[in-house]
C-alpha cells in the first residue's frame, strides 16, 4: 500500500516545521508536501499523476490565499471531492462560514500549543486516513464512472 500524501500549503515556516515534527511523530508515514501559497499547490497537483489523499490550507498566504485556492480546485472536477481542510490561525465565524460555503470539509483552528498541535495531526489522520470512505479520483482509476 502507497502513503498516503497530504499537500500543506502554510507560508508560515515554523508551521511547517511542527506539522511535519507532528506528523512524523506519529507513526502513519505520511508523505507530506508543502507549498508556500496555493499557487505553488495547484501548479503541483496539474504534474502529479494522482492527487493527494488529503490538502490542508492555511487562510492567510500570499500570491493565492485559502479561499481562492479552495475556489479553483472546487471549479475543477477532477478536485471537487479532494478532501481539503481548512487549517489556520482564523476562529472569526465569517470565515468558517466562508469556507464551508466555498467547499472545504472541514475548518480547523491551529492550536497555539504543540501538544494541541499533535493530538489534532493524530485525529486528522485518524479520521481522513483511517475511518472516513474517500472517493477514487478519476485520475487514480482509468474506470472511474462519472
Amino acid at each position: 500500500m502507497t502513503p498516503h500524501t497530504i499537500y500543506i500549503a502554510d507560508d508560515d515556516e515554523d508551521d511547517q516545521f511542527l506539522l511535519q515534527t507532528a506528523f512524523a511523530s506519529t507513526g502513519q508515514g505520511c508523505q507530506l508536501k508543502f507549498f508556500g501559497n496555493g499557487e505553488q499547490l495547484l501548479k503541483q497537483l496539474t504534474v502529479e499523476k494522482a492527487p493527494p489523499t488529503l490538502v490542508l490550507l492555511d487562510l492567510n498566504m500570499p500570491i493565492l490565499d485559502g479561499f481562492q485556492t479552495l475556489a479553483q480546485l472546487r471549479s475543477q472536477a477532477a478536485y471537487e471531492t479532494l478532501p481539503v481542510v481548512i487549517l489556520t490561525t482564523s476562529n472569526q465565524p465569517s470565515d468558517v462560514q466562508r469556507a464551508y460555503e466555498m467547499g472545504a470539509n472541514s475548518f480547523i483552528t491551529k492550536p497555539h500549543q504543540y501538544a494541541d498541535l499533535l493530538r489534532t495531526v493524530q485525529e486528522l489522520e485518524l479520521y481522513w486516513l483511517n475511518t472516513a470512505q474517500l472517493p477514487r479520483s478519476p485520475q487514480s482509476d482509468g474506470n472511474a464512472n462519472s
